[in-house]
């Protein structure tokens, strides 16, 4: 096993309980290697080095953004998977960690009794296309949630905060006021959207989600019918929602029941494409990532997970 540890996750926490672990490992006489990451990015470059050289699971200790990290290093800078016999796990201690109640890793024991059965599933991704900060064409993986404007802005802001907010302020009450900041300069765009080659949707929107797992922003049920090995993705979209609308809607997020307000409807979809007339941005798994277009394609049971007991 080789674990990548993200010293700044959580503001720390993650290398706290890395450490703990740490200590029951060597007890145990369990063998591992570790590294602990410098610099944003470079978990990929390192899950991508130890995959090519016979690593059989590489384990993120950190947040979403961590594990979306090490995720991309599973595949090679053509987009092809490197070592398929290989398995990725998540021990979670991030600002969010959304990611880790999809697959029945709650708590720090799940995610350790996971490790040590090392029982998998195949899970898909989504390949994202979009343009970085300097409108450069970039390509990455997502395991959890793309989320478009709103969502975007929000994550932006969150991850701004890491350094000034006090530890226990968890991750909702940061994703809600975050939102709730972001809604100021909240501005509805025209917003084309073409799913699998069928007609193009013509809307008015500025909060769209494209998703694999169910949550993002801290416990938030946004796709509450999403899979991760049904070759699908999920899509939400919003037409003509005023930024008074998503405040009401807020506890409704929260709790999937969202979905029901007429201004939003809920797709199916193996291929999404999103334009706008003026760039989104977009946040992938929790981070802020580009903006569109995008072009969203799933990469069906394509990465192989270390899953504990969803509850």
């Amino acid at each position: 096993m080789f674990f990548i540890i993200n010293p700044t996750a959580a503001r720390g926490r993650a290398l706290r309980e890395w450490t703990k672990v740490r200590r029951e490992f060597t007890d145990r006489g369990v063998k591992f290697d570790e590294y602990v990451t410098k610099h944003p990015g470079e978990a990929m470059q390192v899950a991508r080095w130890v995959l090519r050289h016979g690593e059989e699971a590489v384990i993120a200790v950190g947040g979403d953004g961590t594990l979306s990290e090490v995720v991309n290093g599973y595949f090679d800078e053509a987009g092809r998977v490197i070592n398929a016999k290989a398995a990725i796990g998540l021990l979670p201690a991030g600002t969010g960690s959304d990611f880790r109640r999809s697959v029945g890793l709650i708590a720090r024991n799940d995610a350790l009794d996971a490790i040590k059965r090392r029982e998998t599933a195949l899970l898909d991704v989504l390949r994202i296309e979009l343009l970085d900060r300097d409108d450069q064409p970039v390509t990455r993986h997502s395991i959890n949630v793309v989320s478009f404007g709103l969502g975007g802005e929000a994550v932006t802001t969150v991850n701004a905060w890491r350094e000034s907010w006090p530890r226990w302020i968890g991750g909702r009450p940061r994703f809600v006021i975050a939102a709730l900041k972001a809604l100021r300069n909240y501005r509805n765009r025209p917003v084309i959207v073409r799913m699998d080659g069928e007609q193009a949707l013509e809307i008015n929107s500025n909060f769209l989600v494209v998703a694999n797992g169910r949550f993002a922003g801290g416990g938030m049920m946004l796709a509450p019918s999403a899979e991760l090995n049904d070759g699908l993705c999920d899509v939400a979209l919003t037409d003509g929602a005023t930024r008074w609308d998503v405040i009401r809607e807020l506890p409704g997020i929260q709790r999937g029941s969202y979905l029901n307000n007429p201004k939003v409807s809920y797709h199916r979809a193996s291929k999404v494409e999103i334009a706008c007339d003026g760039a989104l941005a977009v946040d992938i798994d929790g981070e802020a990532a580009g903006f569109t277009p995008a072009v969203l394609t799933i990469v069906p049971s394509s990465v192989r997970f270390i899953i504990g007991s969803p509850k």
